[in-house]
């Protein structure tokens, strides 16, 4: 979920194809996912928890892309716009409609275009583009420098991301945004903020066939009369495959259930992808990326009642082929008792992650410098998939500073992990050192502790750090991320 509970992105980022261009064979990311990547962390450190806040932007965008109407959702369901202006984005017909395309929903939606003194338009200045050029929805804003450029009409160039120079605007334009956001968060009325049970409670309904469509309507209407259930059954739209599978795992993401009725007639064919149909490929996405497809077909349904050979050989694997592994269940049953057998499941999923949270550690404290910063990204994801929440600690060069809010979020956890890449050896011995004499005096939960070995290899480095009394679980990711020794430090709080 995004920050914010009544829109789907945070933050939706506008930028030209040509910005995010790297030359031929340099194998390193462009511009673009370099400020995505580090504006997603800081502001994920400004929230306190991994995946708190939600950026979305085009990953797919080319030069002769169309503004279709998938793009034009996703503008719409953003709370903020960040545009990357440069030379490219003011003529890039495409950039200027997305600009357009926001600011006209946010002038007319309850919240307005300006929360307190600050635009939900963030004005992003990649070159020096004159403001003669600048397109009239940037009036009254004065943007963020994120260029070199001098005085006059050199136009410069974006800061280099891997540099100190980039931090400080950086830092600037992710406080705005947190701060725009937390007055957004304030303003929501509580009928409007999301219930938090009902949010570990989202269930997708699949599209289906014209034969079940009053079913499917029935159980739909059935589920959102529960309290603590969320139904989710707007996809399609998008309706062109590329972009309706985007959305669709997106959803699945979210929903602790999917439920996929099916019976002899395939379904509507999926646009621009001829003899695919929606129930199909939805029910193959949701085995593929859900958590837990629940699959329904008619108790009387006879497959030479099937005339199409493929869709009787979909369903005939389905229903015949190995669920050793749990990745979906089948149920042969009556129109009358689908809502019953879904709330049953449903019961069964939350008994079943209850019984999980009691076994495993909810939250881990990752503490790491900006230098190493980007290497939380594959753990965090690492951990949000097991169901564990992962807090983010502040950035700081001087591990004494911040300590009240490194104290705070050491009583939340039972696991600290420290990030060892491009900060000294010192630095990391200071923030343990911190650490382990907060939680020790506090008598804090603290259960475990690890160090994130991350590049460059440190040949010369005294890796027992000095801990006798709280063991420290060394983690060597220095050549590719190691699942098991992450696996080990979180086995070691139930020992």
């Amino acid at each position: 979920m995004a920050y914010l509970p009544n829109f789907e992105f945070d933050v939706f980022i506008s930028y030209a194809h040509v910005d995010d261009l790297t030359a031929l064979g340099s194998g390193s990311p462009g511009w673009v996912h370099q400020f995505h990547e580090q504006l997603k962390i800081y502001l994920w450190k400004r929230a306190g928890r991994a995946d708190s806040v939600k950026i979305w932007r085009d990953p797919v965008l080319d030069g002769n892309q169309l503004f279709d109407r998938t793009i034009q959702e996703r503008v719409e369901r953003s709370a903020l716009f960040v545009a990357l202006t440069s030379q490219g984005y003011v003529e890039s017909e495409y950039c200027l409609k997305e600009l357009h395309c926001f600011h006209r929903r946010a002038t007319a939606d309850d919240h307005g275009l300006a929360v307190g003194d600050r635009l939900r338009i963030l004005n992003v200045r990649l070159n020096n583009v004159p403001m003669s050029k600048w397109p009239a929805e940037f009036t009254g804003t004065s943007g963020f420098i994120f260029h070199d450029a001098v005085e006059g009409a050199d136009p410069g160039n974006p800061l280099d991301p891997n540099d100190k120079s980039f931090q400080q605007p950086l830092r600037k334009l992710g406080d705005s945004i947190y701060r725009t956001l937390c007055d957004l968060k304030t303003a929501v009325s509580p009928a409007k903020a999301a219930d938090p049970e009902e949010a570990c409670s989202v269930v997708y309904v699949g599209d289906t066939a014209d034969s079940l469509r009053n079913a499917r309507k029935r159980l739909i209407n059935e589920l959102r009369e529960q309290k603590g259930i969320r139904v989710v059954s707007d996809v399609p739209p998008p309706f062109e495959f590329d972009a309706h599978d985007r959305r669709l795992k997106e959803v699945l993401g979210t929903a602790c259930l999917s439920v996929h009725l099916l019976d002899a007639l395939a379904g509507r064919e999926m646009e621009g992808e001829p003899g695919r149909c929606y129930p199909q490929a939805q029910a193959e996405l949701a085995i593929a990326h859900g958590k837990v497809p629940f699959i329904w077909i008619p108790q009387q349904l006879a497959p030479e009642s099937i005339e199409d050979e493929g869709h009787r050989q979909f369903l005939s694997q389905l229903e015949n082929g190995s669920r050793a592994e749990g990745k979906y269940d089948f149920v042969r049953g009556s129109p009358s008792a689908i809502t019953g057998e879904v709330l049953q499941k449903i019961e069964e999923v939350q008994s079943r992650r209850a019984r999980a949270d009691a076994r495993s550690p909810s939250t881990v404290l990752l503490d790491t410098h900006f230098k190493d910063q980007l290497h939380t990204l594959e753990l965090s994801k690492f951990l949000l998939e097991r169901q564990i929440l992962p807090l983010i600690n502040p950035e700081e060069d001087d591990p004494r500073k911040n300590l009240k809010i490194f104290e705070e979020r050491l009583k939340q956890v039972s696991v600290l992990i420290v990030f060892f890449g491009m900060v000294a050896e010192e630095w990391v011995r200071a923030r343990l050192a911190a650490a382990l004499q907060i939680a020790i005096s506090e008598n804090y939960p603290l259960r475990a502790c690890g160090v994130y070995l991350a590049p460059p290899r440190k040949p010369g480095a005294n890796l027992q750090l000095g801990q006798r009394l709280f063991p420290i679980e060394l983690m060597d990711h220095t050549e590719r991320f190691n699942a098991a020794s992450v696996e080990r430090l979180l086995e070691r709080i139930h020992d």
